[in-house]
């Protein structure tokens, strides 16, 4: 079955790269017009430069997802340029791991910023107005981590977060149209991985029963699912990706 977003326009953080990227691509297949945030310029423009053919069905704009007035100008660009946004995919992401009694306050609030209230800043510039409109489709990105992962306090604490809100907003939204799910990867092929130590990388891929990472874009093909028509009796859900760790918890 292909899915179909012809029409729809979306709006992908941390669009530029890694999952994002393969969201944004999905998206653009599926016939949607979509929105590219990045808070690195640099990003966005490798993001033209690799994949020129999309360049007819996207737009990119630079923005923090920490500011909510930054945030609010790249929607009302969006809306401007594109129509109003029909799906949001809360995808930009940090980590900065260290094991609790290394973490300072600094990167337990940064991580928090990013991942949690980051997420909250996008979804509260649209949400509204897709409940007003009687449809919308919100793809909020949690990780496996939120299960509990030694050395990421913060990230763990973020992403559990995140489904908290996923949870409740499904359930407030749920009457005016608008899904809101969660995706949960697992270990995946990019350029945060990349950055991790071997040594690392390998006690991932041996807790994995697939024996091996996600590539983006198997991330991105759940992504396809939640925003289109098929999945419109489905909200409040977390879809774990992970190659099967997520069983033995």
């Amino acid at each position: 079955m292909a899915f179909e977003l012809t029409g729809r326009v979306a709006w992908v953080t941390g669009g530029a790269r890694g999952i994002g990227a393969a969201v944004s691509r999905a998206f653009v297949k599926a016939g949607a017009r979509v929105a590219v945030m990045d808070i690195d310029a640099g990003a966005l423009s490798d993001f033209e430069k690799t994949f020129p053919d999309l360049v007819s069905s996207t737009e990119t704009y630079q923005g923090d997802i920490t500011d909510p007035t930054s945030v609010r100008r790249v929607a009302d660009a969006i809306e401007s340029r594109l129509g109003p946004i029909d799906i949001l995919v809360n995808n930009a992401g940090i980590i900065r791991d260290r094991m609790f009694r290394n973490l300072s306050a600094e990167d337990w609030l940064r991580v928090l910023e990013v991942n949690l209230t980051g997420t909250f800043n996008c979804i509260r510039a649209v949400i509204d107005g897709m409940a007003e409109r009687g449809f919308g489709r919100v793809i909020n990105t949690s990780s496996i981590s939120s299960l509990g992962n030694p050395g990421q306090a913060n990230y763990a604490a973020a992403k559990a977060g995140v489904i908290g809100l996923t949870r409740t907003l499904a359930l407030e939204y749920a009457p005016h149209g608008v899904t809101v799910n969660c995706v949960a990867p697992g270990a995946t092929k990019t350029e945060m991985t990349r950055s991790l130590p071997p040594e690392a990388v390998e006690r991932f891929i041996r807790k994995i029963p697939m024996g091996r990472m996600a590539d983006p874009e198997e991330i991105a093909a759940a992504h396809l699912f939640l925003a289109s028509d098929e999945a419109r009796y489905m909200t409040g859900q977390v879809v774990f990706i992970d190659g099967g760790v997520s069983v033995g918890f």
